[in-house]
Parts: C-alpha cells; structure tokens; sequence
C-alpha cells in the first residue's frame, strides 16, 4: 500500500513500480488459486469417518479413522479437514493433505475424550490455504458420524446384596458363600478339623467325609438404584455398571435410572443402564434444582403403578466422593435423602471415594511466613478438601442413612 500511494503514484520510481504491481500479481495469483482449488474440490466428496471397532473408553486414546477419497489438490496449497463435534470439543485436531492421489488414503486422528457419551460429529471442517498464508477458503461438509464413548470398566465390587424390597417366600440361591447349616456332606480335607467329620458314614464305609455348610439363601427381590453421575462421573458410572453386572449373575430383578434420564426407559440389567448412563450425559448437564427428587419419583412411580405393585424400602444411590466433597451438591443430595426418608424409603448411599484429599489448609499468616523460607508448591486443582467428604459422611452417620465407600 505503501509503494502504490507514494512512489508509484508520482511515478518517481520504476523499481518500486514493479515490486508493488508483482506483489498484487502474486497475491491475487493466490487468491484465485485458492478459489479454484476450492470450487473443485467442494464439488465431490472429500472424506468419510470410521469409528473405532473396539470398545472406546474415557480418558484413553482413541483412534477416528479418515478414508479420503481421490482428490487434487492444487500445487502450492494444502487442504486442512477437521470434524466438529456436537457438544464438545475434546480437543483441536485436523487433518492436512496435500497433492493428487488416484486411491483413498487412509489417515487418522488420536483423541483422548474426557468422559462417557455420544459424541455426535455435526461437521467436517474444511479450509484450503495456500502455502504463504496469504488465502484461505473455508466451508463444511454436514457429518452424522457417532463415536461411542463407554466408561471404564470395573472388574469386581465389593458392595454386598441390597434388596429394596422383598417378596415373601422367594429365594435365590447365593453358590459364592455358603454360610448355611452344616448339613451338606463332602469328602474330608484335613483343614475341616476333626470336629466336622461324619464317624457314622466311616463306620460304614471307611471312607472319611466332613460337614458342608449348605448354599445360603438371599432374599430375592427388585433393587432399585439411582445413579447421580454427571459427565466427569464416570468412576462412579464404572462402579454401578460392575455392581448391576453381579446382580444379574444372581438372577435378581433391576430397576436403574440416572440423573438426566428425562423420561428415558428404566434400565434393566448391567447393558441397559450402560446404555442409559451414555445416552442420558448430555442432558445431566441442563438440569434444574429439583431434577433429583423428579428422577426418583419417577423411579418410585414405576414401582407402585407398574405390573406388581412393588413397595419400595431402600433405594441405592450411586454418587461421585467428589460430588459430595462439594458443599451445594451435598445440600442438595442429603435434601434428597431427607425426601426420601420422609417417604417411608431408607436411602442408602453407594460412594466412590475421591482418590485426591487434602487436609484442611494452614492460614494465610502461616502461608506468607513459609513462602519466604520454602518455595510455594504448584496447586493441585483436583485436591478435594476432606473436611467437606467428611461432613457428608458424618451427615449421613447422624440421620442413620447407610453409606458404603
């Protein structure tokens, strides 16, 4: 701008003349480079999106992969793809091609998502630029893809058998601890003692045999979980899913919901509320104050006008020890206990303790002092102040309400 308002329009200076004309001839080269690169390529069909074919977990990464079709791009640019995601985006990735190719080629991208869901992919992103960042020409392609994002899985819970209810004269068989009467009969080991073995049977026939406790029998029944889990909950998420899955071994009957269920299906057995925990995410997110008292009565409402009337006595509540550590959402989860109780119902609270505590912190007196002595240590922002784990904790223990960490 500078050459073709002062030395080019005095026409004092021919070799500023051809530098300032060259440079427009090259920039507007660029800019209808770019165009024509653009034009063509916005005519076809540019990519397609596979998503994993293994089962894709939170916070592990996970590979999208990108078959681009046969394309030119024009010498002296590169085209830029990358997916836009619905909800949120876990990350900025994008693809860069360049040159011609007469086969797909197969490119990816690595991300690492922060927790359970659909993420829906709404766009691919596209710009084509040229090789000195003078021009660009963007434009997006409309995506359906999904990639299924599951929690981590949990091998084994150590949460015992809790019935919500139970129907009289129905047993199920419990084959994994036998703490029945001793009246079953097995070959003798000399670690059953003396005191077990059957001496009537070895008079009879020589061979030695002790007691066996007979199977124990549990009381069968429906049990009834709320699940509170919002996105960053997925450790939570883990442990209902593993707990629901021994619940099924048991042939015992299940009722799940979960925060943000809206009117969703009751899940009923460990793949079903794997399903609802995912599909039920986004909405965990736009929830107002009472939203938990209205996903357990809906829970509750199921059981009393459903097939068998069910009356409900306990009703498990699955929720995030980081969730409690925080003084609003312990108000608001022992107020929905307190409903509950008021009820008739006895909750009883299932907790995934925080795997980061801090103790309570020293005064702002005694920071200043020995930050002139030792060096300030880098603050940790998962810290989860236990005075405020411990409250809840001790909140519960006060109104007799069960909790199981």
């Amino acid at each position: 701008m500078y050459l073709l308002s002062g030395p080019v329009a005095n026409r004092s200076d021919i070799v500023s003349a051809s530098l300032a004309y060259g440079l427009l001839a090259t920039i507007a080269s660029l800019f209808t480079l770019v165009t024509i690169g653009a034009y063509l390529l916005r005519s076809r069909p540019l990519c397609s999106i596979t998503a994993p074919s293994e089962r894709a977990v939170s916070g592990i990464t996970t590979r999208l992969i990108f078959t681009v079709h046969p394309i030119r791009v024009l010498p002296g640019t590169w085209l830029e793809i990358s997916p836009e995601f619905a909800h949120e985006q876990p990350a900025a990735r994008a693809l860069r091609i360049s040159g011609a190719s007469t086969h797909e080629r197969k490119l990816h991208l690595d991300y690492i998502f922060p927790h359970r869901g659909a993420w829906d992919i709404s766009a691919l992103n596209c710009s084509l630029r040229d090789i000195t960042g003078f021009a660009r020409y963007s434009w997006s392609i409309p995506c359906t893809d999904v990639v299924t994002i599951y929690p981590p899985s949990v091998s084994d819970t150590t949460l015992p058998l809790l019935s919500s209810t139970q129907r009289p004269g129905d047993s199920v068989t419990d084959n994994l601890h036998r703490q029945g009467d001793p009246f079953d009969i097995k070959p003798y080991h000399p670690s059953d003692g003396i005191k077990k073995i059957v001496w009537k049977a070895f008079a009879k026939s020589g061979e030695l045999l002790s007691r066996h406790p007979e199977a124990s029998m549990t009381p069968e029944g429906f049990v009834t979980i709320l699940t509170l889990a919002r996105p960053e909950d997925d450790d939570i998420c883990s442990k209902v899913v593993a707990y629901t899955r021994a619940l099924e071994e048991l042939k015992l009957d299940l009722l799940i919901t979960c925060e943000g269920a809206n009117g969703r299906p009751l899940a009923r057995g460990s793949h079903e509320c794997e399903e609802l925990l995912i599909d039920s995410v986004w909405d965990s997110t736009r929830l107002t104050s009472t939203h938990l008292e209205q996903e357990a009565n809906a829970l509750l409402d199921w059981c009393t006008q459903g097939p068998g009337h069910i009356t409900v006595r306990k009703m498990l509540i699955f929720v995030s020890g980081t969730r409690v550590a925080d003084s609003h959402e312990a108000t608001r989860i022992t107020a929905l206990a307190t409903w509950l109780s008021a009820q008739g119902i006895e909750p009883v609270f299932c907790v995934a303790e925080p795997t980061q505590l801090q103790s309570a912190s020293p005064t702002a007196t005694m920071q200043r002092f020995t930050s002139l002595i030792v060096a300030p240590r880098e603050t940790t922002a998962n810290l989860i102040d236990a005075r405020d784990y411990r409250a809840f904790l001790t909140k519960c223990l006060s109104n007799n309400w069960e909790v199981f960490v």
